[in-house]
């Protein structure tokens, strides 16, 4: 995703769309979708920039992704309001960058073991890279966009079929 994008890395749909589907969809759809979405998107995005289409990283990004969307579902069990949605997506993008880069700090032998090495994976990153508070704000300010703009165009479709309802009865 950052490749597409290198001025805005993290910038993606990823933690709006699991939130939005656990959200917004029915059942088992709630979790399939989101879940399917980016695995499909992942694979894709291997075989275009020819990167490894599995690896023990994109594990650790799926098995995040999948305890986010059971996070929204239960908070979702609660109702529909803005704030348990926004809230949601917040705590999501929270989560899922506590949990990523403390794995890095995990799995990548040039983060020095200890606080330090974790308080730089979840700082400063690794010298080379952007910071990581680039990647986590990039991330926030994606998944509050792509937020919006999910629910703006499921209040439209929902209002559209309550409308074509109408008329047809």
């Amino acid at each position: 995703r950052a490749a597409l994008l290198p001025e805005f890395p993290n910038f993606s749909p990823v933690t709006a769309v699991a939130v939005c589907g656990a959200f917004l969809l029915p059942g088992a759809l709630g979790w399939i979708l989101p879940l399917g979405a980016l695995m499909v998107s992942d694979f894709l995005l291997a075989l275009v920039l020819g990167y490894p289409a599995l690896s023990s990283a994109q594990l650790v990004v799926w098995g995040t992704i999948l305890g986010l969307v059971g996070f929204a579902r239960l908070v979702a069990r609660a109702g529909f309001s803005p704030m348990r949605y926004f809230g949601s997506v917040l705590g999501g993008g929270v989560f899922f960058y506590l949990i990523t880069n403390t794995a890095s700090w995990v799995a990548n032998p040039a983060y020095p073991r200890g606080l330090g090495g974790l308080w730089m994976s979840l700082t400063t990153g690794l010298p080379g890279f952007p910071p990581t508070w680039m990647f986590f704000r990039n991330s926030l300010v994606s998944d509050f966009l792509f937020a919006g703009v999910i629910l703006a165009v499921w209040a439209l479709a929902s209002r559209s079929r309550e409308s074509v309802l109408q008329r047809a009865a």
